[in-house]
């Protein structure tokens, strides 16, 4: 069985070098490399581009004045990973066939600070009080119980952007993504009126999709409680929405990932819906996941002794 921490307990000691992707050319939209770093710079109103129009210098409110103050968080790393090999098997050439396995390939961000055109998140002095008090909770040492600290399943952001293979399978009538960390599941209806939906609401939320070209286009909201975005805690009210926009791109056949764009939509904790970017390697060697047991670590004393977690007081 693979061992793990809670996230929010201590920065991660297994997580070693940084990637820097190479060169990639969409199959669906303008071409763009990510250069050192992961950061995915492409053409003004492209993803990952500043938009048309877009202020160069910002006058921060009075929130984004208190998350700037915060200590910075931890360096984001991951492990080296080898390349793939010749004969390793490759996605389809189809951009509307996602399935398989993929892994992050950019160093982990414990706590997105901006958004993809490099402005600070939108907070409200609701959403910026909610991250600073979580953030120093980290830094006196006791940090804040979240749900993936009581093997609850942590949503999908949280569980796309840990440094853990996922794999996606598809059909005609919905998409479905299995997570290694947590053993978690995200499912996406595409077919909401034919496919009958949970009538209660989960902790992943409810996702319906549908498909814009070649980009999968996700709607996600009805949470059954409020999550974290990231491990730091960037929060997303129980009524907050997030719209995740999938896509598959290569730069020929040789290192092939999966971009996805998702825009948070949370009234309560941002004054303005707001943008980020992740990218995720093929790694089809990542296709048999290890073994995790939540309930077992959380009773391991070598862990539990030193973990720390006391409960968030409410809003």
């Amino acid at each position: 069985m693979t061992t793990r921490f809670p996230f929010s307990v201590t920065p991660i000691a297994a997580l070693m070098l940084a990637v820097t992707p190479a060169s990639v050319q969409a199959q669906q939209g303008p071409p763009g490399p990510p250069p050192a770093g992961g950061q995915i710079q492409l053409p003004p109103g492209a993803s990952g581009g500043p938009p048309p129009g877009a202020l160069t210098e910002r006058v921060l409110t009075d929130a984004q004045k208190i998350v700037a103050d915060l200590p910075p968080p931890g360096p984001g790393l991951i492990p080296p990973r080898p390349p793939l090999p010749a004969d390793a098997v490759m996605p389809t050439a189809d951009p509307r066939d996602l399935q398989g396995t993929w892994v992050n390939n950019q160093p982990l961000q414990f706590r997105s600070q901006r958004d993809m055109y490099g402005a600070p998140a939108p907070y409200t002095m609701a959403g910026a009080k909610v991250l600073a008090r979580r953030v120093n909770s980290l830094k006196v040492g006791k940090p804040f119980i979240n749900a993936s600290a009581v093997c609850r399943p942590p949503g999908p952001q949280w569980q796309r952007d840990l440094n853990f293979p996922f794999s996606i399978i598809q059909n005609k009538d919905h998409v479905e993504v299995l997570f290694e960390e947590y053993h978690g599941r995200w499912y996406i209806s595409l077919d909401p009126q034919g496919v009958k939906l949970p009538t209660q609401k989960q902790y992943m939320g409810r996702s319906i999709g549908h498909w814009d070209g070649g980009t999968l286009v996700v709607e996600t909201s009805d949470f059954k409680q409020a999550i974290w975005l990231d491990v730091d805690g960037t929060p997303l009210s129980a009524d907050g929405k997030l719209i995740q926009r999938m896509r598959k791109v290569s730069d020929g056949g040789q290192m092939p990932f999966l971009e996805v764009v998702t825009t948070i939509v949370d009234p309560t904790y941002y004054t303005a819906p707001w943008t980020i970017v992740r990218t995720f390697g093929w790694s089809p060697h990542q296709a048999v996941f290890a073994e995790y047991n939540c309930e077992e670590q959380l009773g391991d004393p070598n862990v539990s002794a030193d973990a720390g977690l006391v409960p968030e007081p409410r809003d």
